[in-house]
């Protein structure tokens, strides 16, 4: 079976998505990609920022303080433009505040790769097969008092990439993971918010026709947002963030049957020792956010994503218009050092 063009793909959604050392060793790397074109203008740096249905992916503590009623939002874009266009991510989210309780909400992540052929030993095409990976989350924040407020989600994943053909296991998978997070909000002047989330711990996704570890992504996330300038017309809003993968591979110096990988609930700890701690804080994404808001109505947007490891290191910027409750964002999001610009488009709905 021809998997070349897949490999391919998904070595550019690597890039695309994290750090390229850590998430080269997990798979589904898209559960990493910056949900929402308002995230995305601020340079990913949004995990204090996240309102509404976003904060179902972003931290689920966010939906006990930035829902007032119900959101819906949605995100379409194509991965890698510069390698094919039969590749395209889908996000939608939805989250509703119950009175008494906090915010509720659920969210679906696609991602086709598009068409590829199986053939034989010789190169002849066979069949054609399309690959697909996708999750369904659920999330709750709730508030602890007026400045803090935590919240949890869970979602279940499945990877589709080839189905079973002339004797050749499918490459399919299912697994679960949880994530965490607070937030607390007015902590100082200029209206200071803090986060922090642990995301997508869970059990290694297991192919039928591959025994060796595939971890996910697990992500620590932390930032900082604060509204330096603010009055009923203009608003300026600054955000910064800090993502790491935290995964923990042992081993597999001569076969693939030697490696062995730390469960998530031990990768938080042990993955930040690989190296140290100072090269592990270097291989970190670092994202700045900036949006200058006129009357809630039109949005501007820039940001700065510094990711080494994946050759990442570029400006964002965006635009937004919002009226009654309906907004519209677009974003332009950076690949690796020589690959043009990805285009983002998004459409909230608060009601």
């Amino acid at each position: 079976m021809n998997m070349r063009r897949i490999v391919l793909i998904l070595a550019a959604v690597m890039m695309l998505a994290g750090p390229a050392g850590a998430v080269s060793e997990s798979v589904t790397p898209w559960l990493l990609f910056s949900m929402g074109a308002r995230a995305s203008g601020m340079g990913g740096a949004h995990i204090t920022e996240a309102s509404g249905a976003d904060g179902v992916y972003w931290n689920p503590a966010n939906l006990a303080f930035y829902l007032d009623r119900k959101s819906i939002t949605g995100m379409h874009f194509s991965p890698v433009p510069d390698l094919t266009d039969d590749v395209y991510f889908e996000y939608a989210s939805y989250a509703e505040q119950i009175e008494g309780w906090g915010g509720f909400g659920g969210n679906f992540m696609f991602l086709t790769y598009g068409e590829s052929q199986a053939t034989d030993e010789s190169g002849i095409a066979l069949a054609t097969f399309s690959s697909w990976e996708m999750a369904l989350g659920l999330g709750y924040g709730t508030a602890l008092t007026e400045r803090f407020s935590v919240g949890a989600g869970i979602k279940l994943i499945h990877s589709n990439l080839s189905p079973e053909f002339n004797g050749l296991q499918e490459g399919k998978g299912t697994t679960w993971a949880v994530d965490f997070g607070v937030h607390g909000r007015d902590l100082a002047p200029f209206g200071l918010r803090w986060g922090l989330a642990i995301q997508n711990m869970g059990p290694s996704l297991k192919f039928v026709d591959n025994g060796s570890p595939n971890p996910l992504p697990l992500n620590f996330r932390m930032g900082i947002g604060f509204d330096p300038y603010r009055t009923e017309v203009h608003r300026f809003t600054l955000a910064a963030e800090m993502n790491k993968v935290l995964v923990r591979q042992r081993g597999g110096e001569t076969t693939a049957d030697e490696f062995t990988v730390d469960p998530a609930w031990k990768a938080v700890f042990t993955a930040w020792g690989d190296e140290s701690f100072g090269e592990e804080l270097e291989d970190a994404i670092y994202n700045i956010g900036l949006e200058y808001g006129f009357t809630e109505f039109v949005f501007l947007r820039t940001g700065w994503v510094q990711d080494k490891t994946g050759d990442i290191t570029d400006y964002t910027y965006g635009i937004g218009v919002k009226y009654q409750g309906l907004r519209f964002d677009y974003a332009g999001y950076p690949q690796a050092t020589g690959l043009d610009n990805v285009n983002r488009f998004s459409l909230t709905y608060d009601f």
